[in-house]
Order: structure tokens, then C-alpha cells, then sequence
């Protein structure tokens, strides 16, 4: 260790642990507290805000924090991925380490920071609003080329003195290079065209994109056997390449979590960087300091008035301004805006946007000055495309730093009025904790009433997506009825809130079936991106022959059993249609899935036939499992015990107790009183899904087993707080540790105790077991 206790790379013990492939609260807390003080110093030491792709190369590859560099272990400049000087180049991500091609020279460089750069930004920060959140191909509004190569267009900011003094360049060649456009830019940024491998992958988030990078252009980094802690180390060699996936991206959510929970540090979508920079700023009087921090705020926020008084009335306005072309038309500004100082400035001014959106606006109305709405519309686009409204907004009620890109959507031809993520849960309308009704007749919510129209929510049953119906209301089969459209032919417009859907499936013809066992609409091919559980707001205008339905964004995606949802949905819906054996969402042409092995059929039975509450838990008695697996009339049963273990040990079942009430019925979690059953429980694992410049896909599940077992050497636990003290054999045992690593003799802290060497296999879904020397 350093003397102030940071990790030093080749010296210390790998900063990163096994464990941590599970999350930071994984990890031992002494690890945790070793992460995150080396974090807090490498945000502090490193010029510009630091990624999370960067913070996981400084702790996997060993960024050493007194040299400022890389130290050598598997990071080898001259096997580093060329960027050429060509106008197109392999697309890079955050956290890449690169040769720059300059001719004569070879630059040696970190990616630090990107973001697009599209041609037609202006230079005063105006943005054409289909640009902003415009996906790639995106050729004007509402155009997409879906023929072009997967190109964007994009600013890279690399940090040149990243791998020491050897592989560095003098500041007076690399201002020739600049001026000769050797490579560089005059600001030293590269700006380029980027080929992604697939569309797919240009969608991606930054960290995303940077573990498909990791494991497929440079594998052999990755995979080093001379990193701090090799990957050979973290999973079995029996390992497939999902687990591999899974683990990356493992310790980049648990880099990202310790970030996050730095006091010191502030973050701004990915990047971190000190609250203390962000002052020094703030209290600068010279170019791109407080004043004019402060004044591209106003100036955003005042963008939709009208200028002239006369002309300030409530029609709807509508501007949209990048932010680093905003920050170049600073007068004086191009000298604070070289090199790695332009990633800094463009995510103080973001954090300066978002500090002005939150503190300024009315409590009540969630409007600035002028009834303006302003908040983040595209996270990439030229640092940052900020939407200004005016007069109101549907969106005022949604975070404003969550991008929308409703530039581009609101260019997207005959496209549904927007439908605004309530605030409330997306689950309240369901009982808790009793059971929820699940046949197709079940009372819709938000039923609402006007002169003109009818709306309503209707989750949708996989069977609903298999046989191209939707369920209609009584009170809205009724007034259909009472219009005279049973039998006719009625027209269904279909919006997939955030995507564009094909225009076969945006609009079609359906049929009004009013009459029957069952009222509802028929003839309906559902949208490939519908999925079941997914809440649909429908609305029909009365006596005409229009129904729309449409999709709501989550405020925040969540991921669900490793499937990435960003819509509304219904989780007990989920829990039933998405069990085992159901079709995969978007393959609905048939109900056959194949042959199941038994521990999948076990997890079946009890996520189809178990009790199903609101949040998609399902509660199946213990005793009705093995009929619920093979049926009344099904072959010789054999023990499911160890199935049941085993499902338990992995987490996708847990054992509990319900009660049984005086009626027979069963009461989960037990009521005191009643008689008690053991049950199986299933629970979805629902984690909220962090943001990006793109969609971050659907998580590898990542399974313990391949977890290799990891040392933990003898460290300190606090004690004092629970009100005991180390006993004599844990002084003993410190005394010992001290003098094997030959520091000077030491008492133990009279609030500590002492956790000697031992090994340990990470578990995925449990807390870390104490292992405390002292007697309890």
C-alpha cells in the first residue's frame, strides 16, 4: 500500500475480487472500502472525468496512481488496435486503449470520452430536431436509410500521457501534429466516421459496447494471465463465453455502483468526476467559469420565447441546442476546450443544466420562467441535446435528465400522441397480497370518461399475442355495441412508446366481436416488440371506428430474470406467460417449446400453477409440486428433493412457510394463527437497468458455479458498533499477521476484531457470511 492507503498496482493484493462479479455489496466490505478509496483517487488524479470503462481498466489492468500511468502487467502500447487516418475507422469505445496513425509518429492513447458529431450541428448549438435521439441511418425526419453501412459520426477524446513518459509526446510535437492534421484535430480530439460491426451494436450502451469490445478485438488483454487478478482466476476454465460476458459486465456495474457512492465525486451519465473540480469552476469569473455556466443556462431555458413581446403568446415552441457547439461559441473559449478539458467542461455544463432544471422551476407547475419544460433529450449527440418547451409540457412529471429523444419521435409520421409514465408504481392497481383474477375479463384501470372519447389499460396475456385479440371491457363493448359496430370492420392504430414500429403493424384492420362468451377485438397481428404483461393504454373514440393503443416508456428500465424491459408491464402476468415452456417473446407461431429438463419443469409448475400476487411472486404448496410436475395421470413420480435443492441453491426458488386459513385458503407471507404449510416461492429478480447512450441488452446470467473460490487475506471488522470486543485470541492472531508481513508489532483496535486468510466462493444472491474469530 501507498501511505495513504491506495491500492498500488503489482504491489498490493488485485483491487478486484471474484465476488464483485455479483454486484459491490458482493464484495467483503474491507475490499469495498479499498475500492472505493482507490477510486476516490483516481477520479482525483486523472485529468479528465474518469468513465466507468476507464475506472475498470485502472483497476483491472493497474492504472498506478503516483506514476499517473499504466505500469506495465498485460497492457502492451504496441499490440494496441491502429486507428488509422482514414475518414472511417473501426467504431472505439469509452475505456479503449489505441496507436494513433500520425504519420511519422505513433501516438499512444486512451479513450476517454466520445460523443457524436453528427454534420449538421451548428455551430451556435441548434439542432434539427430529428437529429436528437435520431437512431443510426437517421437521413432526415422520420427517414431512415435502412440500407447505409452502420456509420456515426463521432468526437474522440484520448488521454495521450495515459501509459508514462515512454510512450508519451512532448507537447511541442504534438501542437505539429494538430496544426498539420497529422491524425488530430487542432483541439487534439479525433473525429471520425465509425463503422459498427452490426446495427445492433451501435445501439448499445457505453458499457455494453465496451465488454462486446473487451472479449472479442482484444480477447488476449482481456484474458492476460499477467493482470493484477486474470480472468482465469474469476471463472472456471469449463466456462462458456456467456458466463465470460456475464462476468465483465459484473465488474463494470460493480465499478459503476462504487462511483456512484463517492462523496467526493460527482457523476454525470458514466462519467465521474470531483465535486471539487465542479466548484473551482463555478467560482471562475474567467471564460467558461460560473458566468457563463450560468448564462448557457438562461439561454437554454429562455430559447422557446418569443423575442419580440407582441409575439409571446401560447403557441407551441420547441428548440433544441447541443451543448459542446454551445461551449465552442464562447468567445475565448477554444484554449479551455483542448483536449481532455473539453470532457470535463461538457459534463460540468451538463451538471450544471440539470442542477438549473431542478432548482429553478415551480414546485407545483415543474416549469421554468415562461411555463418552459427543459430537460436532456439526447445524452450523446454532441455532448448533450437539451429540449426546451413552451407553454407546458407532457413530459414535466418525468425526470429531466432522462433522455427521450423525442425530437426524432415526434417526427416519426402519424405518430399517437404521446402517453406520459405516471408517477405512481406501475403495479398499484393490482391487490396486494391476494390473488389477482387472471381471465381475460379482468376490470381494466385508469377507466376514464369524456365527451368524446374512451380509454382504458389492458395488460396483455400471452394468449392475447398467440390468437391476435384484445379483451374490451363490458362498459366499452357495451357502447360499441350501442354504436352498431359489432361485425364491422374497425381501424387499429399501434404505437411502441420509444421505436418505431412498421407501418404494417402501426395501422391495421380489425374486427369488433360484441356479442358472445367473449367481447372483444379480433384479427389483430400484434407487433414482434409486444410482449406478454406489457400495459396497453386503448382509447376509442365514441361512435367512430378508431382504437388506438400505445406502449409506455419506464421511467427507469428494469432487467427481469436477465430479460431487459422498458415498458409498463404487469409482473404477475410476466411471472405466469414467461415461465419455462412458454414461446419466446416474439416467436408466438407456436406453444411448443420444446423438451424441458425436470428442474425447469419444477420451476414451471410453480410459476404457472402456484398462487401469483401482484409483483409476480408465486407461492405453490410444497406438497402439490410433484402433481403439479407430472400430472394426476402421469408416470411413476420420483423424489423431487434434489431438484428442489438445487433450484433453491441457485436462487430461483426459495423455501418458505404460509398459513392456511379457516376456509382452506392460502395466506402468504403466514398470518399469525393459523395452521402452516411449507411452500416454494418464485420471486423475479428485478433490477433497475442503468442508463446509456443506447439499449443495454439483455444481462448473461452469470452462474456461481463457474465462480472460481477466491483468497481473502486477514483483515480488520468493526465490531465496537454492536457493542463487543475482540477476545484474546484475536489479538493473538493479529499480533501473528503483523509480524508474517513484517510490519511492526501492532495491538488490535479495542472496536475491531480480526478475520484471518481463508477461502470463499462467491455466492450470487446471498449476503457475504460473517466470519468473525471472536466468540459471539
Amino acid at each position: 500500500m501507498t501511505e495513504n492507503g491506495v491500492w498500488k498496482p503489482y504491489n498490493d493484493v488485485a483491487l478486484l475480487t471474484p465476488p464483485m462479479v455479483f454486484g459491490f455489496d458482493k464484495a467483503e466490505a474491507h475490499d469495498q472500502e479499498r475500492l472505493l478509496a482507490y477510486l476516490s483517487a483516481l477520479v482525483a488524479t486523472r485529468t479528465a472525468p474518469v468513465h466507468v470503462n476507464v475506472a475498470f481498466n485502472a483497476a483491472f489492468f493497474g492504472f498506478d496512481l503516483a506514476e499517473r500511468s499504466y505500469v506495465g502487467g498485460p497492457v502492451d502500447p504496441f499490440a494496441f488496435p491502429v486507428v488509422p487516418p482514414t475518414e472511417v475507422i473501426d467504431a472505439l469505445p469509452v475505456g479503449a486503449m489505441v496507436r494513433v496513425d500520425a504519420g511519422a509518429e505513433q501516438v499512444y492513447a486512451e479513450v476517454v470520452y466520445k460523443e457524436g458529431a453528427h454534420p449538421t450541428l451548428g455551430d451556435d448549438g441548434e439542432v434539427d430536431p430529428w437529429l436528437s435521439g435520431a437512431p443510426l441511418g437517421a437521413v432526415g425526419p422520420g427517414r431512415v436509410d435502412d440500407e447505409a453501412d452502420p456509420l456515426l459520426s463521432e468526437r474522440l477524446v484520448v488521454d495521450i500521457d495515459a501509459f508514462g513518459s515512454a510512450f508519451s509526446l512532448s507537447s511541442q510535437k504534438l501542437d505539429r501534429l494538430r496544426r498539420l492534421g497529422r491524425g488530430f484535430r487542432e483541439d487534439g480530439h479525433l473525429v471520425r466516421q465509425a463503422r459498427y460491426p452490426t446495427r445492433a451494436d451501435a445501439d448499445l450502451d457505453d458499457m455494453s459496447f465496451y465488454a462486446r469490445y473487451l472479449l472479442t478485438r482484444v480477447e488476449p488483454q482481456i484474458m492476460s494471465s499477467a493482470a493484477p487478478l486474470p480472468m482465469e482466476d474469476v471463472l472456471e476454465g469449463n466456462a462458456d463465453s456467456a458466463q465470460w460476458e456475464g462476468a465483465i459486465h459484473g465488474f463494470l456495474r460493480t465499478i459503476r455502483t462504487a462511483l456512484e457512492q463517492l462523496d467526493d465525486v460527482r457523476m454525470w451519465r458514466g462519467y465521474a468526476f470531483t465535486r471539487a473540480s465542479m466548484c473551482a469552476r463555478l467560482n471562475d469569473s474567467g471564460v467558461l467559469g460560473g458566468g457563463d455556466m450560468t448564462d448557457i443556462a438562461s439561454q437554454l431555458a429562455r430559447s422557446p420565447i418569443p423575442s419580440s413581446p407582441r409575439r409571446f403568446s401560447a403557441e407551441r415552441s420547441v428548440s433544441y441546442t447541443a451543448v459542446g457547439p454551445q461551449l465552442r461559441g464562447v468567445k475565448g473559449a477554444e484554449r479551455r476546450l483542448a483536449g481532455l478539458d473539453y470532457a470535463l467542461a461538457v459534463c460540468h455544463v451538463n451538471s450544471v443544466l440539470s442542477d438549473y432544471t431542478h432548482r429553478e422551476v415551480d414546485q407545483e407547475t415543474k416549469l421554468l420562467a415562461g411555463d418552459v419544460h427543459l430537460r436532456l433529450d439526447d445524452e450523446w449527440q454532441g455532448g448533450g441535446v437539451w429540449r426546451a418547451e413552451r407553454p407546458g409540457s407532457a413530459f414535466v412529471r418525468v425526470d429531466v435528465t432522462e433522455p427521450l429523444g423525442r425530437g426524432w419521435l415526434d417526427t416519426l409520421p402519424g405518430s399517437p400522441e404521446a402517453v406520459v409514465p405516471q408517477e405512481e408504481s406501475v403495479l398499484e392497481w393490482l391487490s396486494e397480497p391476494t390473488d389477482v383474477a387472471e381471465d381475460d375479463t379482468m376490470s381494466p384501470v385508469d377507466l376514464k370518461i369524456t365527451d368524446s372519447q374512451l380509454s382504458w389499460s389492458q395488460p396483455l396475456r400471452l394468449v392475447h399475442l398467440l390468437e391476435g385479440r384484445l379483451p374490451l371491457p363490458d362498459r366499452i363493448a357495451d357502447a360499441m355495441a350501442a354504436s352498431r359496430l359489432a361485425g364491422v370492420g374497425l381501424r387499429l392504430l399501434s404505437k411502441h412508446d420509444g421505436y418505431q414500429l412498421d407501418q404494417r403493424e402501426a395501422a391495421q384492420n380489425v374486427q369488433a366481436e360484441l356479442h358472445g362468451p367473449r367481447r372483444e377485438i379480433t384479427s389483430i397481428d400484434w407487433p414482434l416488440e409486444f410482449f406478454p404483461g406489457m400495459v396497453l393504454t386503448c382509447s376509442w373514440t365514441k361512435d367512430g371506428t378508431l382504437v388506438r393503443v400505445c406502449s409506455t416508456l419506464l421511467e427507469v428500465p428494469v432487467s427481469v430474470d436477465g430479460q431487459t424491459i422498458e415498458h409498463r408491464y404487469a409482473a404477475w402476468i410476466l411471472a405466469r406467460d414467461a415461465a419455462p415452456g412458454e414461446p419466446r417473446w416474439g416467436k408466438r407461431d407456436s406453444r411448443s417449446a420444446g423438451v424441458l429438463t425436470l428442474p425447469q419443469r419444477v420451476l414451471r409448475a410453480v410459476r404457472r400453477n402456484g398462487k401469483v400476487h401482484s409483483d409476480g411472486r408465486t407461492v405453490l404448496v410444497r406438497s402439490q409440486l410433484s402433481r403439479s410436475v407430472y400430472g394426476a395421470d402421469g408416470a411413476v413420480e420420483v423424489s423431487l428433493d434434489d431438484v428442489v435443492t438445487k433450484l433453491v441453491a441457485s436462487h430461483d426458488l426459495r423455501e418458505d412457510i404460509a398459513s392456511v386459513d379457516a376456509n382452506g385458503g392460502l395466506r402468504f407471507p403466514a398470518v399469525a394463527g393459523f395452521s402452516t404449510v411449507p411452500v416454494l416461492v418464485y420471486k423475479p429478480l428485478i433490477v433497475p437497468r442503468g442508463g446509456g447512450p443506447g439499449r443495454e441488452p439483455a444481462l448473461p446470467h452469470l452462474d456461481s458455479r463457474f465462480v472460481r473460490e477466491h483468497p481473502v487475506t486477514g483483515h480488520l471488522r468493526r465490531i465496537g458498533h454492536l457493542g463487543k470486543q475482540p477476545t484474546e485470541k484475536a489479538r493473538e492472531l493479529y499480533r501473528a499477521d503483523c509480524a508474517l508481513r513484517g510490519v511492526a508489532e501492532a495491538e488490535l483496535p479495542a472496536d475491531s476484531t480480526f478475520v484471518s486468510d481463508f477461502r470463499r466462493r462467491p455466492r450470487r444472491a446471498l449476503e457475504t457470511t460473517n466470519h468473525f474469530t471472536t466468540e459471539d
